[in-house]
C-alpha cells in the first residue's frame, strides 16, 4: 500500500506541475527588444526567447517536481543517486549473440537493397531550399572559398561541401547528383540507428532470444522515421547524422571505459558536427558537455581529463588547419546563433490550443516530457533488468529527446516540429519493447507474437524492393548524375535561364535580390557577394555589409515566385531595396523576373 501511495503521490505531482506549466505557457511574455531585424517576431513585438523558455518550463517544472516529490517520500533517494554515478563494472560485457550478427548484417543487406531499388527523385528544383545549397557549391567549385565567400547559413558541408563533393567525383556538375548525395545520407542514417540499437542490446538483460525480438521491433521502427522521398517530411532527417554517431560513441564509453579511440572520437565530433551543421553541433557540443560532466560526477578524472584535452587539440587543428577561414567561421557562426531567430522565426503554437500545428507541437512536447520522465522512474528503480549502463543510455537518449526540440523554437512551423518527433518516438519504442520482451519472457508464451513480427518485418521492408529497379540500377544512377538540368525546371525557369544566360554572359557575376537561390547554379554565376543566400540577411548590419560588398555589382536580379515567402525581401532587407532603388535602373523584365543594371 505504501508503493501505490508514493506512486499516486509522484503522478499527482507531476501531471499537476505539468498543468500549470501549460496553463504559464502564454502568460510567459518578455519585453520585446527590436534588434532591427525585420521578421514575423518583429510584426508581432514577439521577443524570441518567449518560445525558449516557455518549452523549458514544461520540461522542467514538471521534472523538478518528480525529483522534489521523489526525494521526500522515497527515503533511499541520495542512495539511488550515489549509485547511478559509481563507477562499477557491474555489467560484464559479452559479445552479441550469432543469431543478432545474423539480424543485424539482414537488416543491413535489405536496407542497401531497398536504397538500390528506390525510384530516383526527379520532381521540379526548389529554387529556395536546393537553391541554398548547389549555388553555394558552385561557388566553392569556382573560387575555392568557405565562409570568406558565402554567408553560411546551415552548415559548411551541408550547404556548400556536400555537393560540391559529388561533383568532383563524378567529375560533372548536376541538380541530379547533388539529390542523390542526400538518398546516400538517408541509408547512412537508417544504418547508424540499427547499429546504435545494436550496441544497446549488450545492456539488455533478456535471454538472445528476446534480445534478437528488441531488435527486430526496433528495426522496423527505425525503418519508418525516414524514407527516400526527397518530397516529404520525415521524422527524422538525414541532418541527424552528427547527433546519431555522438550517442553510438557513449554506448561505445559504456562499454569500453577510460578507451582512448573512443574518447577521440567523441571529440572529433566536437568539431566536425559544427562544419556539418551548427544547428545540429550546437546540440552535439551539449551533449559533449554532459558527457564531460558525467565523467566528473563518476569521479573518472582520467576519461574527463583526456576528453577536454582531445577537444581543445581537435579545435586546435581545426584553427591551424582553416588558416584565415577560421576566423570568417566564427563571425558566420556567432551571427547566425545570434539573429538567426528573428530572421526566419515563427511563433510557436499555444498547447492544447486551436493554432495552425499546436496539435503535432503538444504530441511532441508531451511525448519528449514522457520519455524523460520514464527515464527517471527508471533511475530510481530496484529492478535487475536496468543495469547502470542502460539507465544512462536512456536517460541520454532523453536529454537527446529535450534538447533536439530547439530545433522547432526557431522555426515553429509543421515540418520543423515534425522533423523533433522520430526521437521521442525511437526512445519511447525502445522502453516499450524491451518491457514487452521482459513480460513475455516471463509468461514464456510469445512464439505467435514472435512469428507475427518477423512476418510484419519481412513485408515492410521487402514491399520496398523492387527487383527490377535493383537490376537496372547502374543505368538509372546514370541517368540521375547526368540528366540535363533543364528537365528539373518548369516552364518559366526554362525559358528565363534561356532569354537570361546571352544578357549576363559578358558579366563575370550577379548579385541576388530574389530567394531563387538556384539562379547563380542555373545562370553559371557566382555570387558577386557573399550573401548569395539574400534572405538571411536581413539585421541592419549585415545589410549594410552587404551593400559595401555591393560596390563593384553591375547586375541584380529581382523578384520570382519565391519572392512573398515568409516576408518580402523588399520589406525584409528594407536598406538593400533602398539602395538598388538609387543607384539600379530595371532594363528588363523576364516573367516575374527582374534584371537591375546599375547607372
Amino acid at each position: 500500500m505504501k508503493i501505490k501511495k508514493q506512486q499516486i503521490i509522484l503522478f499527482f505531482s507531476t501531471f499537476g506541475s505539468f498543468l500549470i506549466s501549460v496553463f504559464l505557457w502564454d502568460k510567459i511574455y518578455l519585453k520585446y527588444s527590436d534588434p532591427g531585424i525585420v521578421g514575423i517576431y518583429s510584426e508581432n513585438n514577439y521577443n524570441s526567447l518567449n518560445d525558449f523558455i516557455r518549452y523549458l518550463i514544461v520540461i522542467i517544472l514538471p521534472t523538478l517536481a518528480y525529483l522534489i516529490t521523489k526525494f521526500y517520500t522515497d527515503k533511499k533517494f541520495l542512495e539511488k543517486i550515489k549509485f547511478f554515478f559509481e563507477n562499477s563494472k557491474e555489467l560484464e560485457i559479452t559479445k552479441n549473440s550469432k543469431i543478432l550478427i545474423v539480424i543485424f548484417s539482414i537488416s543491413i543487406i535489405l536496407f542497401l537493397l531497398e536504397f538500390f531499388s528506390i525510384n530516383f527523385p526527379y520532381h521540379n528544383l526548389d529554387s529556395y531550399h536546393e537553391g541554398q545549397r548547389i549555388s553555394s557549391a558552385y561557388k566553392n567549385l569556382t573560387d575555392k572559398s568557405l565562409w570568406s565567400g558565402s554567408f553560411v547559413t546551415v552548415g559548411i558541408f551541408y550547404e556548400t561541401l556536400s555537393s560540391t563533393l559529388i561533383w568532383r567525383l563524378i567529375d560533372h556538375i548536376s541538380i541530379g547528383s547533388a539529390r542523390y548525395i542526400e538518398l546516400v545520407y538517408v541509408l547512412i542514417l537508417k544504418s547508424l540507428l540499427i547499429i546504435f540499437i545494436y550496441n544497446l542490446i549488450p545492456f539488455l538483460r533478456l535471454t538472445n532470444f528476446y534480445k534478437s525480438i528488441f531488435f527486430v521491433f526496433n528495426i522496423i521502427i527505425i525503418n519508418g522515421l525516414t524514407d527516400y522521398n526527397l518530397n516529404t517530411v520525415d521524422l527524422l532527417s538525414f541532418r541527424e547524422i552528427p547527433v546519431i554517431i555522438l550517442a553510438i560513441f557513449f554506448l561505445l564509453s559504456l562499454k569500453f571505459s577510460n578507451n582512448f579511440i573512443i574518447l577521440f572520437l567523441i571529440s572529433s565530433v566536437s568539431v566536425l558536427s559544427m562544419l556539418w551543421g551548427i544547428d545540429r553541433g550546437l546540440i552535439c557540443n551539449l551533449l559533449i558537455l554532459v558527457i564531460l560532466i558525467y565523467f566528473l560526477l563518476l569521479k573518472d578524472k582520467k576519461s574527463f581529463l583526456s576528453l577536454f584535452f582531445l577537444i581543445l587539440i581537435n579545435w586546435l587543428c581545426l584553427y591551424f588547419y582553416l588558416g584565415g577561414e577560421f576566423q570568417f567561421f566564427l563571425e558566420n557562426t556567432l551571427s547566425i546563433y545570434k539573429n538567426m531567430n528573428y530572421i526566419h522565426g515563427l511563433i510557436h503554437p499555444n498547447l492544447f490550443s486551436s493554432d495552425p500545428d499546436s496539435s503535432r507541437a503538444t504530441k511532441t512536447i508531451v511525448s519528449i516530457l514522457i520519455t524523460l520522465i520514464i527515464s527517471l522512474i527508471i533511475i530510481f528503480q530496484n529492478n535487475r533488468n536496468y543495469n547502470n549502463q542502460l539507465k544512462r543510455s536512456l536517460f541520454f537518449l532523453s536529454l537527446i529527446c529535450v534538447m533536439s526540440y530547439v530545433y522547432a523554437l526557431g522555426r515553429s512551423d509543421g515540418p520543423h516540429i515534425r522533423h523533433t518527433f522520430g526521437y521521442p518516438l525511437l526512445t519511447l519504442s525502445i522502453f516499450f519493447s524491451y518491457y514487452l520482451c521482459i513480460f513475455f519472457e516471463k509468461k514464456k508464451n510469445l512464439m505467435k507474437f514472435v512469428s507475427s513480427l518477423s512476418l510484419i518485418f519481412i513485408l515492410l521492408i521487402n514491399n520496398k524492393i523492387d527487383v527490377d529497379n535493383l537490376i537496372n540500377y547502374q543505368i538509372r544512377l546514370k541517368e540521375l548524375l547526368f540528366k540535363e538540368d533543364y528537365f528539373f525546371l518548369n516552364e518559366e525557369e526554362k525559358n528565363f535561364v534561356k532569354e537570361a544566360k546571352p544578357l549576363l554572359k559578358e558579366y563575370d557575376c550577379i548579385q541576388l535580390f530574389s530567394n531563387d537561390a538556384a539562379l547563380y547554379y542555373l545562370l553559371r554565376k557566382k555570387s558577386c557577394t557573399k550573401y548569395y543566400y539574400v534572405w538571411s540577411a536581413s539585421p541592419k548590419k549585415t545589410q549594410l555589409d552587404l551593400i559595401e560588398q555591393m560596390s563593384q555589382t553591375v547586375i541584380i536580379i529581382k523578384g520570382g515566385k519565391n519572392n512573398y515567402w515568409d516576408i518580402s525581401l523588399e520589406k525584409k532587407l528594407f536598406l538593400v531595396d533602398k539602395y538598388i532603388n538609387k543607384n539600379f535602373s530595371n532594363k528588363y523584365k523576364i516573367y516575374d523576373w527582374y534584371i537591375y543594371k546599375k547607372g
